[in-house]
């Protein structure tokens, strides 16, 4: 290292070892190799990794995963942040030990999510790892998934403590840790073996249903994570591995089939486009379809779905208006509410959705799918898609045409445009910063690549809208439109840039518009590097200062928003702008010889234009430009003293208010980029202003902000600036001490500081401000220094003014020992001192620096600087702490005086440690057993503390004397601070304000290494946001070069960080921390606040440190004696507060030391009744039960990770005999921490089973205690009597809260007991949770599936019970397609006794049994749950309390039914009590589900008892009771073999409907129950459905609407489940997919049954009649044809608002003309309101593409044969909805019809009809037919011109002139002609097309036309004006003279008076 402090560039100080290149290879920007202190890095990474694996597996191998494993997984993570190379085959073995701990079953889920986070950072990107480095079992994590999320129901655990959001903690914990297994399932899908595809098509496909949500979800979310998207290949060659597995394209058909059985759900299609568009990304090299892998078909339907995801509002009134938001009945493109409502049902399978924003993968799926040379006129491609597209959505961009679409539209685009740069960039040799590299590596074939053509044709469809929505109303909007520009401009500037600017400069020139000055302002700041780059855009450079100038008047105090706007701008384009006066040079076309520059577009293949006379004309443009940057930077300065004069009196703290304050940071960050610019000329001007600026006034609320202004202008040139600030400093601060500023004692911040002071604070502020990194200079002003801080030290009494005399100490000893950046200019300092590269310097603005060499010039400490700051310790720090200990000796009395004293020392105290942070990299202590000691503390053998980095600290040579005196520096600190800690404690217990003066300084002292966290933070978020602006898809880190200078020295700041964590403890430190715990229970709440953040940060940087302070925070819980009562009360306050922060709750969650403990102590708490205390316990006890994990001590290491621990273990470099010493002595270590474990488990249940018998214990803690006995049961212990006794008390408890816990505990006890017996005794068993029912059983699939084993399948399941059968419970097996094999359940042999249960549990059994068939205890149950419900409960039936019984009946059988019987009818028979209703259907439902595997004589016995009971119960139901009787009927039968409850479905069934009854309720409950029997049996009941569809068609007419309603409801449900695909194997399914034809997989059209087809066409030839006998006299709705036509739209409502398509699609063609009829019948309103409902329905259906020409074809027929003009008039808007819908899916031939059909309408008789036509004829030519503008011009413009209509003559005697003949005939022409012309016109509401003008004068011309026409035409331009009012300056330039003067009478509104 260089020993001059004017640290030479790093590439001339000592060489760098191999090893630091070797490491930095991996990393565009060469991380090590730039730091100072590179030379001193040799093998630091290697040697840190070999510790890291060894240690890993020792940790592993010894099941140490918490401390140890989770202890060496964290330092893996430091490593990788430290940008250290990972070599490919570690990083292989690393992910996957890894991935084998996440997939250990049983292990703590707080653990898996750190596994899983970290092994997906090492998989995550490609170019480090590939599958021919590693593969992944996909299987294990599956099942993980699947346990987590879809746990059997009595595994749901309810946490019942009476908060209600902690109800279903258990699940919704572990989702939110599993959320790290899904993305670990994202990025692990790459590494699946090959045959990984198939097994998951096996395994997903037979679990698909379209009869339930979750199902559908649950299967296409699984396939959506898991399913391989291409076929292996290599990641480094681009070769394919292995051809043999299975392809996206085999399976891609499949996967469209799937999307198609589906709709109304908005997460079903997200899903889909996200799977297609990886698969489109990951195998754009493959050609299986037309386009790529996909068909046009496919492509086609993709683009529906994109319509669908942005939900547009479409269609029109009947009136013609234009739908807006929410208008028209709300019909838009996608699925309005009904979608919200399908994704809910799918429960927890929405769990399993990728979080991923659905526009970017559409556009990643478009983008992708975009090829050359499909761009014929004959071809569909997706580049004729996304135009057709665009344009049909082109209006929705417009400012005027917000809504909540608005946001998604454009984001649309911004994904787009930032999807295609990526690609570009990926394909192409896109970095235009370095022309001559060469063409990077790229996977995709020359052939698919995209071409400058592609290119420039892509930035012309999005500009337009892009252009559009850029003023937009939401900030939303207009940010995703700046980013989508941000993109495009990188693409094709010179087709962006002319517009934009046109744009841009009158927006900032005129200021009223403050909308579009905003926008324009934060735009420039997105565009500035491209615009300004000359060798990207080399027309840009002439714009710069004309831009800087227009934004100077953006920077206003006033409009904080828009100056930050301006700032951003100036910050981003002078970044890369040296800022020079160019026009003094002689220099002129000189090019710089050393480079070459290519001065073209990105264009790279094609259009090598040379810009030779522009170029040249652009060069002398932006040379002479640069003579006006002085007069910018006058004016710049001026408003930042302005703003500076404008600035709100600040506070003691912050700088102003929020707002403020960000914009002060960033004007002050514009500052320092222009002076690390600015030319030594322009830079003495600019320190010349603010000198004078500072030495003219003092500004009390600009201090701080003035002193920062300051230190950025001393940066670049320190020399010349301290030259100026200093003498100027330290004259006006002497002049204000002499005069008595700063001498009135203050001791508090909170305090006023007297405005007196003001001239003292403002030179303090600039002094230390100057002073901070100012390099070597700083040693010229050495006595100056000393002299002015022992001047400040002795006079300054007053707050502030001490405080800043410690800052300017701090911040000349970090400016002496502190590694820094001197400069961070545009370009290196070799080029910035070079006079003929900077007289050229305008030719190579926006050029980047070479990443993998920045070239830093940095400040390293000389030893003269040295010298210097342990000289200013000896002189400042010395003297304070002996005057420290004498005043401690003296034992002073506590008043303000002796507290200043104090506070003006420690203040002295403090800014040493600060400033020294980096002085030494030790404390000087010897912790020579430290590792031992800490692996007590720790509970493990495998922790030992870090080795510290090398980080250029000060004094690190043992050799060196001066080492020793720093050490001794810190070791005297740290004395101090003990010392005085026991001093204040003990004398001066109340001086608040020196004890925080000395938890701060304990807080330095324990956790700064050399940077603050605060610091580096705020560093790392400067960085961060300055990087995003500069940004874009695949920059490949080409930044500005300040910001490489920023990265690299946060980097080195990282590594100082990073010394601050893993530290060992010497002796003083711990007494530090006991002086800290004991400050953090102090009385006063300042203090603790205080000393609590300064604990908790520092227990984190310390190993071992909180298993020390843990106990006496537990002990603080505990009742005492010795301290008052308030003193207590906050001493507890205290304790709470720290064990309910992230860093020690952690250990009293994991640590079984201190478990016990804390739940006990906690559920004692009730002595201390403070309410804010008793809040405090209350947060503790609910924060600490969500993160509770009940995982059991013990767990199986599977043996695969044996494997990847020996490889991981290769890569160690430790000896053996060592490595197995360490794995023997962690193996002890565990084997005694499980045993302690074990232990403390069973004495806590003990003790809180001990405290809940104590009477006095208040019902909130006993309820604490219950909770915490529920959450510790487990598996692996066998649950004692008392547990059992336990629970039994709290199920009959009186207080509510109680009882669900209760129930909870015995669902659960139970379940164990239930494991454990199946397990005999097989603790494996237990923690795979994988014990099964002896009864369960596989069957195998015949293959090939015999024909007719379907149907064989459905009759069997309603033949009845008994002999050899497989029950399959099942409802999703063989629906879709038939498994492999499948479970079921064979019948329990009869007279089977009791389950033989395990010994260990028979206590616990015994004692349940005697509650169980105890009478008592049924009486208490039912009295309590039949209770009603409380307030804030939902009134329903309870899942929750049927699955206790059922637990209850399912181990016992039916030996407590006797007892409960009596109970049971009693409540049956209460049929006019609610509550007694929903509690009897609780019990029944419990009952019969528990008797799932009760013996045949036992279920026959209680369907006897039962079967009559029910009977007798549903006769006498409410309408108040209906709904629990239904919950209990869909509660029995889900997932059940219907032959387990034919008995339950006899009773329902055997209660036929009759239509002849007048009891509706009565008819309607039948029908209800058998819905309930129809939604939960689905397909399996169709064998029984036939008889119920007759009965239902057959009374179709009921006169009551409750009766209709519900049969709407079952024909639903019944035509629902006739489709039934149930294709014999996956394979058959793939391959019947693959061809063309349909089969038994598609969805079907048309009806396939002949019965069926047969009743349906009954059904419309009986409306049909029905219809015609309406007689004129009839009431409303009296009708046969007025009742039966509304259960047939109850049956459609509910089919086309459903989410299953299989049952709707027949039946709307046959349908379709009669719903028309309904909505014509005029007497009857409500039949009129349905059939408009089920249109509007229709119209918003999405359909499949075989069905589009059928509906086309039907609505032309409605259009062209209807006699009602009234149905034609309907018809259209529903029309307009369709085509809109179904844009991509329609042939020319069908868009020709519908246009042909339009255009007929244009000449209907009825003017409601035209006009309606025109409106529809506007919206077609908007979306698909611009070919056809020019014929339709020319028809209708033939029209008008050649129709002349007849006059009238008027009559002499003043009557009614009679019509002409012709004159109606030549009107409707004549308004056809008009209308159609009209229609041309409003099709383009932002824009004028050449034609437009000419169609404009014909419409004027007809003005004088017969009123309807008339009316037509005024309409045409009110419309016209009112959409073009925005861009009339534009417009108008499409008409000639005459034209304008023709129109203008028509555009200007006529006058109010006129």
């Amino acid at each position: 290292m260089s020993s001059s402090g004017e640290g030479a560039l790093n590439s001339t100080s000592e060489p760098c070892p191999a090893s630091v290149i070797q490491d930095d290879e991996a990393h565009t920007l060469h991380y090590s190799q730039a730091l100072p202190y590179a030379s001193q890095l040799d093998r630091e990474a290697e040697l840190w990794l070999s510790d890291i694996c060894t240690q890993l597996v020792v940790s592993v191998q010894a099941h140490d995963f918490a401390p140890g494993c989770l202890f060496w997984v964290k330092s893996l993570s430091s490593y990788l942040d430290l940008k250290h190379a990972l070599p490919r085959e570690t990083r292989a073995n690393l992910a996957k030990l890894l991935y084998e701990l996440t997939i250990i079953p049983g292990m703590d889920s707080a653990l898996v999510e750190i596994w899983a986070n970290a092994c997906v950072r090492l998989i995550k990107k490609k170019k480090h790892l590939g599958p021919q480095d590693l593969l992944l079992p996909w299987r294990p994590l599956y099942e993980m998934i699947h346990k987590t999320f879809f746990p059997k129901s009595r595994q749901r655990t309810l946490v019942s403590e009476s908060y209600p959001f902690l109800f279903y903690f258990v699940i919704m914990h572990d989702t939110k840790q599993i959320a790290s297994i899904l993305r670990l399932a994202e990025y692990a899908q790459r590494f699946f073996p090959s045959d990984a595809s198939q097994e998951i098509l096996e395994e997903f496909l037979p679990k698909f249903s379209a009869h339930s949500v979750m199902d559908a979800l649950m299967a296409q979310g699984y396939l959506v994570l898991f399913l391989p998207t291409s076929i292996p290949i290599d990641s480094v060659t681009h070769q394919i591995l292995d051809n043999s597995s299975v392809a996206p394209h085999d399976y891609l058909q499949t996967i469209f089939t799937l999307w198609s059985s589906i709709t109304n759900s908005p997460t079903f299609d997200a899903q889909f486009v996200d799977l297609l568009s990886r698969i489109s990304e990951n195998n754009v090299n493959s050609t299986f379809g037309d386009i790529g892998l996909f068909s046009k078909l496919q492509v086609s339907q993709v683009f529906g779905a994109g319509l669908r995801m942005m939900d547009l509002p479409v269609g029109s009134r009947s009136d013609g208006s234009t739908v807006g938001a929410g208008a028209g009945g709300g019909t838009t493109t996608g699925f309005n509410s009904q979608g919200l409502k399908t994704d809910v049902k799918a429960g927890n399978a929405l769990f399993l959705r990728r979080k991923h924003d659905k526009f970017k993968s559409l556009a990643r799926f478009i983008i992708y799918t975009i090829y050359p040379g499909q761009e014929s006129d004959d071809q569909i491609s997706t580049m004729s898609h996304l135009k057709k597209l665009i344009q049909a959505i082109e209006s929705y961009y417009h400012p005027s045409n917000h809504g909540r679409w608005s946001y998604q539209i454009t984001n649309f685009a911004r994904q787009l445009s930032a999807e295609f740069l990526k690609r570009w960039r990926e394909a192409k040799l896109t970095y235009v910063y370095f022309p001559s590299e060469q063409e990077p590596d790229c996977p995709t074939l020359p052939q698919f690549r995209l071409t400058p053509e592609l290119r420039k044709e892509f930035v012309y469809t999005i500009r337009a809208v892009v252009f559009l929505s850029l003023f937009g109303k939401d900030q939303y909007s207009v940010s995703a439109s700046q980013s989508a520009l941000k993109s495009l401009v990188w693409l094709e500037p010179e087709l962006l840039f002319p517009g934009l600017l046109e744009r841009i400069y009158p927006s900032l020139e005129n200021l009223t518009e403050t909308h579009r000055t905003a926008s324009s302002l934060s735009l420039l700041s997105h565009i500035a590097l491209p615009l300004l780059s000359r060798q990207h855009y080399p027309a840009g450079g002439k714009h710069l200062l004309p831009l800087l100038h227009l934004t100077i008047p953006g920077i206003d105090m006033n409009d904080p928003m828009k100056s930050i706007s301006s700032l951003m701008f100036i910050t981003t384009a002078l970044m890369n702008v040296p800022i020079f006066d160019l026009t003094g040079s002689s220099s002129s076309g000189i090019t710089y010889e050393s480079e070459e520059i290519n001065f073209e577009s990105m264009d790279v293949d094609g259009g090598n234009q040379v810009f030779h006379v522009d170029r040249e004309e652009d060069d002398l443009l932006c040379r002479s430009s640069t003579g006006e940057f002085e007069e910018w930077l006058s004016k710049f300065l001026n408003r930042v003293f302005t703003i500076f004069e404008n600035l709100p009196q600040q506070d003691n703290k912050k700088m102003g208010g929020h707002m403020e304050a960000g914009l002060t940071q960033i004007l002050l960050h514009t500052c320092e980029v222009i002076f690390n610019q600015i030319s030594d000329e322009l830079y003495d001007f600019g320190l010349r202003m603010i000198v004078d600026f500072a030495a003219q006034q003092v500004l009390p609320n600009a201090v701080r902000p003035m002193g920062y202004l300051c230190a950025v202008v001393t940066s670049p040139h320190p020399k010349k600036a301290l030259k100026k600030f200093i003498p100027l400093c330290l004259d006006n601060i002497r002049t204000e001490l002499e005069h008595g500023a700063s001498g009135l004692a203050t001791n508090s911040s909170a305090s006023q500081q007297p405005q007196s002071d003001s001239t003292l604070h403002w030179y303090q502020s600039i002094l230390f401000q100057v002073l901070t990194m100012p390099g070597t200079e700083i040693l010229k002003y050495k006595k100056d220094i000393v002299d002015i801080l022992k001047l400040m030290q002795a006079e300054c009494k007053s707050r502030r003014g001490f405080m800043w005399a410690g800052k300017l100490l701090r911040f000349v000893l970090m400016s002496l020992l502190e590694i820094y950046p001197l400069e961070c200019k545009s370009v290196p300092l070799d080029r910035w001192n070079d006079p003929e590269f900077m007289a050229n310097q305008h030719l190579y603005w926006g050029a980047f620096t070479d990443t993998a060499n920045p070239s830093i010039k940095w400040h390293t400490p000389s030893e003269e600087e040295k010298n210097f700051a342990l000289e200013l310790i000896d002189t400042f720090y010395t003297p304070s702490e002996q005057k420290l200990r004498e005043l401690m000796t003296l034992n002073a009395t506590n008043s303000k005086e002796s507290t200043n004293e104090f506070c003006r020392l420690l203040c002295v105290v403090r800014n040493c440690v600060l400033g020294c942070a980096t002085l030494t990299d030790e404390d000087g202590f010897d912790i020579g057993n430290a590792d031992d000691q800490l692996q007590g503390e720790e509970d493990s053998s495998t922790i030992h503390h870090m080795k510290t980095l090398h980080a250029g600290y000060s004094f690190i040579d043992p050799n060196d004397p001066r080492t020793e005196v720093a050490r001794a520096f810190r070791r005297s600190v740290g004395n101090l601070i003990h010392d005085m800690c026991g001093y204040f404690k003990q004398s001066r217990e109340d001086d608040v304000e020196s004890i925080k003066m000395i938890v701060k300084i304990a807080k330095s002292y324990m956790t700064d290494r050399g940077i603050e966290k605060s610091k580096f933070d705020a560093s790392r978020r400067g960085y961060s946001f300055a990087k995003n602006i500069c940004k874009t898809p695949n920059c490949n880190k080409q930044y500005p070069r300040y910001l490489l200078v920023r990265r690299v020295y946060n980097h080195h700041l990282l590594r100082l960080k990073q010394n601050a964590q893993g530290r060992a403890r010497a002796a003083l430190h711990d007494a530090i921390f006991a002086d800290l715990v004991d400050l953090s229970l102090s009385y006063y709440a300042e203090i603790r606040k205080m000393a609590q953040s300064a604990l908790t940060y520092s227990a984190r940087c310390y190993v071992g440190s909180k298993p020390r302070i843990v106990p006496t925070l537990l002990e603080a819980l505990q009742p005492s004696t010795e301290y008052s009562p308030d003193v207590y009360a906050n001493r507890i306050k205290g304790a709470l507060y720290l064990l309910n922060s992230r860093t020690l709750m952690l250990t009293c969650l994991r640590d079984w030391r201190f478990v016990p403990k804390f739940m006990l102590y906690l559920c004692k708490t009730q002595h201390e009744d403070k309410i804010s205390v008793q809040e405090l316990v209350r947060r503790l006890f609910v924060d600490y039960v969500f993160n509770f994990n009940s995982t059991s001590f013990r767990l199986i290491i599977p043996d695969q990770i044996q494997k990847a621990m020996d490889e991981v273990a290769s890569m160690g470099l430790r000896s053996i005999s060592d490595y197995e010493q360490q794995m023997q002595k962690a193996k002890a270590k565990v084997a005694e921490r499980l045993q302690n474990e074990t232990k403390a488990y069973s004495g806590l249940v003990t003790s809180l089973l001990e405290l809940l018998k104590d009477p006095k214990v208040h019902w909130r803690f006993a309820n604490m205690a219950a909770n915490f006995l529920e959450l510790l049961l487990r598996s692996d212990t066998p649950p004692s009597a008392e547990l059992v006794e336990f629970a039994n008390r709290c199920i009959v408890s009186e207080l509510p809260a109680m009882r669900k816990i209760g129930i909870s505990s015995t669902s659960r006890i139970l379940l164990y007991i239930k494991q454990r017996t199946f397990a005999q005794g097989d603790d494996e068993m237990l923690l795979v949770k994988e014990t099964q029912n002896p009864r369960k059983h596989l069957v195998d699939t015949p293959q090939p599936l015999p024909s007719g084993y379907t149907q064989q399948f459905l009759e069997n399941s309603w033949t009845p019970i008994g002999g050899d059968c497989d029950l399959v419970d099942n409802m999703v097996t063989g629906w879709y397609v038939w498994p492999k094999s499948y479970e079921a359940y064979s019948l329990e042999p009869p007279n089977s006794g009791d389950i033989a249960i395990e010994q260990a549990c028979q206590d616990g059994f015994e004692e349940f049994r005697k509650a169980y068939t105890s009478t008592d205890f049924w009486s208490k149950i039912t009295v309590y749950m039949s209770q009603e419900t409380s307030k804030g409960q939902e009134d329903a039936f309870s899942g929750t309390n049927a699955r206790l019984y059922k637990s209850i009946f399912g181990m016992f059988l039916d030996e407590p039914l006797d007892s409960i019987k009596p109970e049971i009818e009693r409540l049956c028979s209460q049929a006019d009590q609610k509550n007694q209703q929903r509690a009897a259907a609780e019990l029944v439902a419990g009952i019969v589900r528990g008797s799932k595997h009760w013996p045949l004589e036992k279920t026959t016995a209680l369907w006897e008892w039962l079967g009559p009971l029910l009977r007798k119960t549903f006769a006498a139901i409410t309408p108040d009771s209906l709904t629990y009787w239904e919950g209990m009927v869909k509660f029995c039968v889900s997932q059940r073999d219907p032959r387990r409850l034919l008995p339950l479905v006899d009773v329902i069934l055997s209660a036929e409907f009759d239509p002849t009854s007048y009891a509706a309720f009565s008819e309607a409950r039948k029908l209800l129950f058998v819905r309930a029997l129809l939604t939960t049996l689905t397909w399996r009941v169709l064998p029984r459905s036939s008889d119920l569809l007759d009965a239902y068609f057959d009374n179709l007419h009921h006169p009551y609407k409750q009766v209709r309603e519900a049969l709407g409801g079952n024909i639903n449900e019944i035509l629902q489940i006739q489709w039934i695909p149930s294709v014999g194997s996956v394979k058959e399914l793939l391959a019947f997919n693959q061809s063309d034809s349909s089969n038994a997989a598609t969805i079907p059209i048309s009806i396939q049954d002949p019965q069926l087809e047969e009743k349906l066409q009954k059904v419309t030839e009986s409306l049909a009649i029905w219809r015609q006998e309406i007689e004129p006299t009839a009431t409303a709705g009296s009708t046969k044809y007025a009742n039966a036509s509304k259960t047939v739209l109850c049956w459609l409502h509910e089919a086309l608002s459903n989410w299953r398509v299989a049952g709707t699609y027949p039946h709307i063609l046959r349908l379709l003309p009669e719903l028309f009829h309904m909505q014509d019948i005029n007497d009857d309103h409500d039949l009129q309101t349905m059939a408009s409902g089920v249109l509007n329905l229709i119209a918003q259906t999405s359909y499949p593409h075989s069905l589009v020409p059928h509906m086309v074809e039907a609505f032309a027929r409605i259009l062209t044969e209807s006699d009602s003009w009234h149905i034609r008039m309907k018809a259209l808007p529903i029309l307009q909805v369709f085509f809109f819908k179904h844009l991509f899916l329609l042939k020319s031939s069908e868009v020709i019809r519908i246009m042909d059909v339009i255009t007929d309408l244009l000449m209907d008789t009825q003017i409601e009809v035209r006009q309606l036509a025109s409106v529809t004829l506007s919206g077609l030519v908007r979306c698909s037919q611009r070919d056809a503008i020019h014929v339709l011009n020319k028809k209708y413009t033939d029209l008008v011109v050649n129709t002349r209509i007849p006059k009238r003559i008027r009559q002499s005697n003043g009557e009614k002139a009679p019509l002409p003949e012709g004159f109606q005939e030549a009107l409707l022409k004549k308004h056809a002609g008009v209308l159609g012309l009209s229609s041309l016109v409003d099709a383009f509401p932002y824009e004028v097309p050449q034609w437009m003008p000419e169609v404009l004068v014909q419409l004027a011309g007809c003005i004088s036309e017969p009123a309807a026409i008339q009316s037509t035409v005024r309409k045409t331009f009110s419309d016209f004006r009112r959409t073009h009012t925005d861009t009339w300056h534009e417009d108008m330039l499409q008409f000639d003279e005459d034209q304008l003067s023709l129109l203008t009478d028509m555009l200007i509104s006529p006058s109010y008076y006129a």
